[in-house]
Protein backbone atom coordinates (compact mmCIF):
# COMPACT_ATOMS: atom_id res chain seq x y z
CA UNK A 1 0.00 0.00 0.00
CA UNK A 2 1.77 3.28 -0.94
CA UNK A 3 1.98 5.48 1.78
CA UNK A 4 0.99 8.17 -0.07
CA UNK A 5 -2.49 6.92 -0.32
CA UNK A 6 -2.82 5.97 3.12
CA UNK A 7 -1.99 9.45 4.05
CA UNK A 8 -4.19 10.62 2.01
CA UNK A 9 -7.32 9.39 3.23
CA UNK A 10 -6.30 9.95 6.46
CA UNK A 11 -6.75 13.46 5.54
CA UNK A 12 -10.06 12.63 4.03
CA UNK A 13 -11.61 10.85 6.93
CA UNK A 14 -10.10 13.94 9.73
CA UNK A 15 -11.93 16.68 6.94
CA UNK A 16 -15.38 14.40 6.92
CA UNK A 17 -15.26 13.65 10.68
CA UNK A 18 -14.25 17.44 11.93
CA UNK A 19 -17.39 18.81 9.74
CA UNK A 20 -20.46 16.38 10.14
CA UNK A 21 -20.11 14.79 6.86
CA UNK A 22 -18.56 11.35 8.18
CA UNK A 23 -21.68 10.12 9.75
CA UNK A 24 -23.88 10.37 6.54
CA UNK A 25 -21.85 8.57 4.08
CA UNK A 26 -20.73 4.47 4.19
CA UNK A 27 -17.57 4.17 1.98
CA UNK A 28 -17.70 1.39 -0.31
CA UNK A 29 -15.88 -0.24 -3.21
CA UNK A 30 -12.46 -1.18 -2.99
CA UNK A 31 -11.12 1.67 -0.11
CA UNK A 32 -13.76 -0.18 2.22
CA UNK A 33 -11.71 -3.28 2.48
CA UNK A 34 -8.81 -0.56 3.62
CA UNK A 35 -10.24 -1.04 6.73
CA UNK A 36 -10.83 -4.40 7.21
CA UNK A 37 -7.68 -4.83 8.82
CA UNK A 38 -8.82 -3.83 11.86
CA UNK A 39 -11.25 -6.43 12.05
CA UNK A 40 -9.28 -9.23 10.10
CA UNK A 41 -5.48 -9.73 11.56
CA UNK A 42 -2.68 -9.71 8.83
CA UNK A 43 -4.71 -8.97 6.22
CA UNK A 44 -3.52 -7.21 3.26
CA UNK A 45 -5.91 -5.31 1.25
CA UNK A 46 -5.36 -5.19 -2.82
CA UNK A 47 -6.34 -1.62 -3.89
CA UNK A 48 -5.43 -0.80 -7.21
CA UNK A 49 -7.73 2.44 -7.57
CA UNK A 50 -7.43 6.46 -6.59
CA UNK A 51 -11.21 6.21 -6.66
CA UNK A 52 -12.83 6.65 -3.42
CA UNK A 53 -17.02 5.74 -3.57
CA UNK A 54 -19.12 7.49 -0.70
CA UNK A 55 -22.78 6.10 -0.74
CA UNK A 56 -25.50 8.81 1.51
CA UNK A 57 -28.12 6.37 2.33
CA UNK A 58 -30.48 9.47 2.18
CA UNK A 59 -32.56 7.69 4.84
CA UNK A 60 -32.43 10.90 7.08
CA UNK A 61 -32.26 14.65 7.00
CA UNK A 62 -28.49 15.24 6.26
CA UNK A 63 -26.85 18.19 8.40
CA UNK A 64 -23.41 19.04 8.19
CA UNK A 65 -20.80 21.64 9.14
CA UNK A 66 -19.78 22.53 6.25
CA UNK A 67 -19.70 21.08 2.31
CA UNK A 68 -17.90 18.90 1.15
CA UNK A 69 -15.76 21.13 -1.16
CA UNK A 70 -15.77 23.22 1.94
CA UNK A 71 -14.02 20.79 4.18
CA UNK A 72 -11.75 19.20 1.41
CA UNK A 73 -9.98 23.20 0.69
CA UNK A 74 -7.53 23.10 2.86
CA UNK A 75 -6.43 19.55 1.43
CA UNK A 76 -6.27 21.19 -2.05
CA UNK A 77 -9.53 19.31 -4.00
CA UNK A 78 -11.28 20.82 -6.80
CA UNK A 79 -14.75 20.35 -7.41
CA UNK A 80 -15.06 18.92 -11.02
CA UNK A 81 -18.46 18.90 -12.73
CA UNK A 82 -19.71 16.28 -15.82
CA UNK A 83 -21.85 19.00 -17.97
CA UNK A 84 -23.20 16.17 -20.08
CA UNK A 85 -25.01 14.34 -16.92
CA UNK A 86 -24.46 17.06 -13.93
CA UNK A 87 -22.59 14.59 -11.30
CA UNK A 88 -19.39 15.99 -9.78
CA UNK A 89 -16.63 14.34 -7.90
CA UNK A 90 -13.65 15.84 -5.97
CA UNK A 91 -10.35 15.32 -7.48
CA UNK A 92 -6.95 16.23 -5.05
CA UNK A 93 -3.52 17.06 -6.60
CA UNK A 94 -2.25 14.11 -6.66
CA UNK A 95 -5.34 12.15 -8.16
CA UNK A 96 -7.54 10.81 -5.91
CA UNK A 97 -11.36 11.19 -6.19
CA UNK A 98 -14.13 11.32 -4.41
CA UNK A 99 -17.35 10.44 -5.86
CA UNK A 100 -20.75 10.38 -3.86
CA UNK A 101 -23.62 7.63 -4.75
CA UNK A 102 -26.77 7.19 -3.60
CA UNK A 103 -29.65 4.35 -4.14
CA UNK A 104 -31.47 4.73 -7.45
CA UNK A 105 -35.31 5.51 -6.90
CA UNK A 106 -38.15 4.55 -9.41
CA UNK A 107 -38.66 7.72 -11.59
CA UNK A 108 -35.59 9.14 -10.30
CA UNK A 109 -32.99 11.06 -12.20
CA UNK A 110 -29.70 9.50 -12.44
CA UNK A 111 -27.89 12.15 -10.57
CA UNK A 112 -29.30 13.47 -7.05
CA UNK A 113 -28.67 17.10 -5.65
CA UNK A 114 -27.77 16.89 -1.77
CA UNK A 115 -27.68 20.27 -0.71
CA UNK A 116 -26.24 20.28 2.67
CA UNK A 117 -23.44 18.13 1.46
CA UNK A 118 -23.35 20.13 -1.74
CA UNK A 119 -22.70 17.20 -4.44
CA UNK A 120 -24.67 16.23 -7.37
CA UNK A 121 -24.69 12.12 -6.03
CA UNK A 122 -25.04 9.59 -9.05
CA UNK A 123 -27.73 7.15 -8.73
CA UNK A 124 -27.49 3.38 -9.11
CA UNK A 125 -29.00 0.07 -8.12
CA UNK A 126 -27.83 -2.39 -5.72
CA UNK A 127 -26.42 0.03 -3.86
CA UNK A 128 -29.75 -0.45 -0.70
CA UNK A 129 -27.75 -3.18 -0.15
CA UNK A 130 -25.29 -1.51 2.64
CA UNK A 131 -28.34 0.67 3.90
CA UNK A 132 -27.98 -1.92 6.63
CA UNK A 133 -24.87 -3.90 5.30
CA UNK A 134 -22.36 -1.72 7.25
CA UNK A 135 -19.53 -2.11 9.95
CA UNK A 136 -18.46 0.68 12.12
CA UNK A 137 -14.51 0.89 12.28
CA UNK A 138 -12.84 3.09 14.76
CA UNK A 139 -10.02 4.85 12.53
CA UNK A 140 -7.83 7.88 14.06
CA UNK A 141 -10.42 8.36 16.40
CA UNK A 142 -13.22 8.75 14.15
CA UNK A 143 -16.35 6.10 14.12
CA UNK A 144 -16.04 5.21 10.14
CA UNK A 145 -18.92 3.63 8.55
CA UNK A 146 -18.07 1.32 5.82
CA UNK A 147 -18.92 -1.78 4.19
CA UNK A 148 -19.65 -4.92 5.67
CA UNK A 149 -17.10 -7.78 4.30
CA UNK A 150 -20.11 -10.19 3.72
CA UNK A 151 -22.12 -7.52 1.45
CA UNK A 152 -18.76 -5.92 -0.19
CA UNK A 153 -18.29 -9.43 -1.37
CA UNK A 154 -22.12 -9.76 -2.69
CA UNK A 155 -22.45 -5.91 -4.09
CA UNK A 156 -19.23 -6.76 -6.33
CA UNK A 157 -20.79 -9.87 -7.64
CA UNK A 158 -24.30 -8.87 -8.76
CA UNK A 159 -23.59 -5.59 -10.52
CA UNK A 160 -20.06 -7.87 -12.31
CA UNK A 161 -22.11 -7.72 -15.73
CA UNK A 162 -22.03 -4.12 -15.94
CA UNK A 163 -18.31 -3.82 -15.28
CA UNK A 164 -15.13 -3.47 -17.64
CA UNK A 165 -12.99 -6.82 -18.54
CA UNK A 166 -9.80 -4.67 -16.37
CA UNK A 167 -12.82 -3.85 -13.74
CA UNK A 168 -14.27 -7.22 -13.51
CA UNK A 169 -10.84 -8.77 -13.14
CA UNK A 170 -9.65 -6.29 -10.38
CA UNK A 171 -13.25 -6.54 -8.62
CA UNK A 172 -12.95 -10.73 -8.50
CA UNK A 173 -9.31 -10.47 -7.04
CA UNK A 174 -10.40 -7.84 -4.23
CA UNK A 175 -13.59 -9.93 -3.18
CA UNK A 176 -11.42 -13.69 -3.37
CA UNK A 177 -9.53 -11.82 -0.85
CA UNK A 178 -11.83 -10.93 1.22
CA UNK A 179 -14.04 -14.25 1.45
CA UNK A 180 -11.16 -16.06 2.33
CA UNK A 181 -11.04 -13.75 5.86
CA UNK A 182 -14.91 -14.24 6.13
CA UNK A 183 -14.25 -18.02 5.67
CA UNK A 184 -11.60 -17.82 8.79
CA UNK A 185 -14.35 -15.88 10.98
CA UNK A 186 -17.23 -17.70 12.54
CA UNK A 187 -19.40 -14.53 12.71
CA UNK A 188 -18.33 -13.09 9.21
CA UNK A 189 -19.15 -16.26 7.46
CA UNK A 190 -22.86 -17.10 9.37
CA UNK A 191 -23.56 -13.50 8.35
CA UNK A 192 -22.23 -14.30 4.59
CA UNK A 193 -24.77 -17.22 4.64
CA UNK A 194 -27.76 -15.47 6.07
CA UNK A 195 -27.09 -13.22 3.19
CA UNK A 196 -26.63 -15.85 0.35
CA UNK A 197 -29.92 -17.70 1.74
CA UNK A 198 -31.69 -14.09 1.85
CA UNK A 199 -31.28 -13.64 -1.81
CA UNK A 200 -34.64 -13.22 -4.04
CA UNK A 201 -34.93 -16.32 -6.74
CA UNK A 202 -33.61 -13.75 -9.54
CA UNK A 203 -30.45 -12.88 -7.01
CA UNK A 204 -29.84 -15.66 -6.21
CA UNK A 205 -29.20 -17.25 -9.84
CA UNK A 206 -27.73 -13.62 -10.54
CA UNK A 207 -24.57 -14.85 -7.58
CA UNK A 208 -25.26 -18.68 -8.35
CA UNK A 209 -24.10 -18.13 -12.16
CA UNK A 210 -21.31 -15.83 -11.09
CA UNK A 211 -19.59 -18.39 -9.09
CA UNK A 212 -20.24 -21.08 -11.46
CA UNK A 213 -19.11 -19.00 -14.74
CA UNK A 214 -15.95 -18.31 -12.77
CA UNK A 215 -15.18 -21.67 -11.15
CA UNK A 216 -15.08 -20.44 -7.62
CA UNK A 217 -15.29 -22.88 -4.46
CA UNK A 218 -18.09 -20.03 -2.58
CA UNK A 219 -20.81 -20.76 -0.44
CA UNK A 220 -24.67 -21.48 -2.42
Amino acid sequence: MNKNYEEELRGIIKAFGENGILENIIIIGSWATYFYVKIFDGFIPSIRTLDVDCYVPMNKNITVKKSVKEALKPLNYEQIFDTSTEKNKFISPDGFEIEFLTKLRRNQSAVVRIDSMGVNAETLGNLDIFDNGFIEVDFEGFSVKVASPSVYVMQKILISKKRSDEKFRKDLESLLLVYEEIKKNELHMSQYMTLVNSLGKGTKKTYNDYINNNNLAMYK
